[in-house]
């Protein structure tokens, strides 16, 4: 019975000291999926984003905060940071026991732009134990948006010209529409909304028209991708019809002088 009692306590003093006061180390596996959602016309799909947008899982930029006791049993907090994970893995820092949450980035998350994207990925409250290495998993997702925009081969028959504008809170992109193919994946902040605006001339006519610009769509989702169409509906119809998201909105067109008399 003393020998199973003295088991017993070396036990429980092992256990303490693994999960106590103390210092450990941890190591994260970083996954990045290239597999994002994809709106386009009425259906929601995947989407593989270019190999060459998805960044090496070293190159993350990591920040940690926790909190922990110390040796007098009293609460203290933690804060530090370093450009690269790979930085923290050489660098095995010593880790007081306690609870951790750590927070991964690459990219800049108010950039927008051809290859602006921006990943981010957390890990909650997860435990450091005193002389213990523990390793955690963690999912980093783009945690922007991106779109691409086209118009239909109806829509290059019937205008010359076509110039088209996606507008953000902060930035416009604007393109000489000339073939069916999308253009360059643009990434952009979620949670706002796009406009289109653009111009163009009729091919029969010679007129110069407007599309005044109109809000498409709802709010921008995070690891989303959008593909925007313009079409022209029918012969002699006085809008285009913007397709996004699921939805479809028709925009009037404008007639406008190109030389008015002044």
């Amino acid at each position: 019975m003393v020998a199973a009692a003295l088991l017993g306590t070396a036990c429980s003093a092992e256990d303490d000291l693994q999960t106590g006061v103390g210092e450990g180390h941890v190591a994260f596996a970083i996954e990045v999926p290239s597999e994002i959602f994809q709106t386009e016309t009425r259906a929601t799909s995947g989407y593989e984003l270019p190999a060459a947008l998805i960044p090496s899982t070293d190159a993350f930029a990591l920040q940690l905060t926790g909190t922990y006791l110390d040796a007098q049993n009293v609460s203290q907090n933690y804060q530090n940071s370093w450009e690269r994970v790979s930085d923290f893995h050489t660098e095995k820092p010593d880790l007081q026991a306690g609870t951790y949450t750590a927070t991964f980035t690459h990219g800049d998350a108010s950039a927008e732009g051809v290859g602006k994207a921006y990943f981010k990925g957390e890990l909650k409250d997860f435990t450091v134990k005193a002389s213990k290495k523990l390793s955690y998993p963690v999912t980093c997702k783009l945690a922007n948006s991106c779109f691409t925009l086209q118009v239909t081969e109806w829509m290059l028959n019937y205008y010359d010209n076509i110039q088209l504008t996606i507008h953000t809170n902060t930035n416009s992109f604007t393109y000489n529409m000339t073939s069916t193919d999308p253009t360059e994946l643009v990434f952009v902040k979620s949670f706002q909304v796009l406009s289109i605006s653009g111009s163009a001339i009729k091919r029969q006519t010679g007129v110069a028209v407007e599309f005044p610009k109109t809000t498409i769509g709802g709010w921008l989702e995070a690891e989303t991708k959008y593909a925007v169409q313009v079409d022209h509906g029918s012969a002699g119809a006085s809008s285009v019809t913007i397709t996004f998201d699921g939805t479809i909105k028709d925009v009037h067109v404008v007639e406008v002088e190109l030389n008015p008399e002044v």
